[in-house]
């Protein structure tokens, strides 16, 4: 296959990065060596995956949604040296724990890296969280405005949903911004790579978590309304204002400008 002729699809919301400069920073991001096991996200026309290949890690997984590129990839390293398999699925139905064989007796933590689809990038981040327990890190490219919700701080206007949904499981660092002309065809907005480390205690049990995030989008489902107009229904009032009084907040106060901390000392108090 020419990938240099290979046509994006839209409805998968391709843009192929091509930057050599980009994708030698995200590969020595990696830190590869041949006790890792790294997970490709969306592998497209491989721009990463040769350059991941090249450094021979233990243990290769590729995921692509795209039957054809899928298959090319596979047929083309089909010699290599290197463990590999690529998966022609979507990532969303793809469980981590199913495809690292040996190396989970090991005790190996999988290094993702992707350039993720615009369109669904919040759902996959959303699928790194709940794997995170089997990440080392991840290192993944979205959207500049995406990203800009998962660094924001409590009290500006992107802050969210999105960004205690990463925060609670990750330790976030912005690793480079990325220029349009540094993908084909060239996307209409720039894009942020951000290396995200899973934290080694989490402040929930993992049976917990689904609950919490719930709580979360109610008190982020008017964005304009107190988190008592958001909450009423499911909590009293009265207990909603004490805990928040007791936390230093009015209560009046809105979700946005509530820290992580200040949602999960809410979450496991109301619950009681």
């Amino acid at each position: 296959m020419d990938y240099k002729r290979v046509t994006a699809q839209k409805r998968l919301g391709q843009n192929f990065l091509r930057d050599p400069a980009v994708i030698r920073r995200i590969v020595m991001a990696l830190e590869l060596s041949a006790a890792d096991v790294v997970l490709e996200i969306g592998c497209g026309t491989g721009a990463l995956t040769q350059h991941i290949l090249a450094a021979k890690p233990g243990w290769f997984i590729g995921v692509e949604l795209d039957r054809g590129l899928c298959e090319a990839l596979s047929n083309r390293y089909s010699s290599a040296s290197v463990s590999f398999s690529f998966l022609n699925k979507d990532i969303l139905q793809v469980e981590i724990q199913e495809h690292i064989g040996d190396f989970e007796a090991t005790g190996a933590k999988i290094k993702v890296v992707g350039n993720l689809p615009y369109y669904i990038s919040s759902p996959i981040i959303d699928w790194l969280g709940r794997q995170s327990r089997l990440i080392e890190f991840a290192t993944i490219m979205l959207q500049a405005e995406v990203a800009d919700r998962v660094m924001a701080s409590p009290g500006s206007k992107d802050f969210g949903v999105l960004t205690l949904l990463v925060n609670y499981y990750f330790s976030v660092t912005k690793l480079m911004d990325v220029r349009p002309g540094s993908f084909r065809p060239a996307p209409k907005v720039s894009s942020t790579v951000l290396l995200l480390r899973p934290k080694g205690t989490l402040a929930l049990d993992s049976s917990e978590e689904a609950a919490f995030f719930q709580f979360v989008k109610r008190s982020f489902s008017q964005r304009r309304k107190t988190l008592w107009n958001c909450l009423k229904g499911d909590v009293v009032r009265a207990d909603l204002e004490a805990l928040l009084n007791r936390l230093g907040h009015p209560a009046e106060i809105r979700a946005e400008a509530l820290a992580l901390d200040d949602f999960i000392c809410l979450y496991k108090e109301l619950k009681r």
